[in-house]
């Protein structure tokens, strides 16, 4: 699959109070981003649509998110593509570390370059398609198991019964006695 990364700088949340979010956006296009964008608030509508936009009409087909933590905002960053990476800025550097210090940009540029090489080196998973047996097993040749039996017969699968006694029917075999 020939990748068209796209990646996406949160300035909100304090990130952007935090951090230069215009040099990890120059550090995210010189490490391979095609399409480099910041937004203040990427979980909003404005800020899906921007995404969205950019995968329907740059072609972007493998996504990094500098924002929040991956265990939030799931629904807001559910998107068409093979290849979806979240680098977490705001819990792990802007919330964590000193703002505006120089350690805390490099710890940023860091994670963010981290999840970049993530994707570049990430291949979309493909469907491992097997063939299913249709064979049905069916234990028990009472009323249950013999109409179980006759049920997938009809439904065109192959069926194998299975009675430990020497006629079928059951508990309701014997009682009929």
């Amino acid at each position: 699959m020939e990748k068209t990364i796209g990646v996406y700088i949160c300035s909100g949340s304090e990130i952007g109070e935090s951090l230069n979010v215009e040099k990890l956006a120059q550090v995210a296009q010189r490490k391979g981003g095609q399409v480099v964008k910041t937004h203040p608030c990427l979980c909003g509508e404005e800020g899906h649509d921007l995404i969205a936009g950019d995968i329907k009409n740059e072609g972007v087909n493998t996504v990094v998110i500098a924002a929040c933590s991956a265990r939030t905002m799931t629904d807001a960053f559910r998107l068409d593509v093979p290849i979806l990476e979240r680098v977490n800025l705001r819990e792990h550097v802007a919330w964590s570390h000193e703002p505006n210090d120089e350690h805390t940009q490099q710890l940023a540029e860091d994670y963010l370059l981290m999840g970049i090489v993530r994707v570049q080196k990430t291949s979309p998973p493909e469907p491992n398609i097997q063939e299913i047996s249709k064979v049905v097993l069916v234990v028990g040749g009472g009323i249950t198991g013999v109409s179980a039996a006759l049920d997938a017969a009809e439904a065109g699968s192959e069926v194998v019964l299975i009675e430990k006694s020497p006629k079928l029917g059951g508990w309701l075999a014997g009682a009929l006695k």
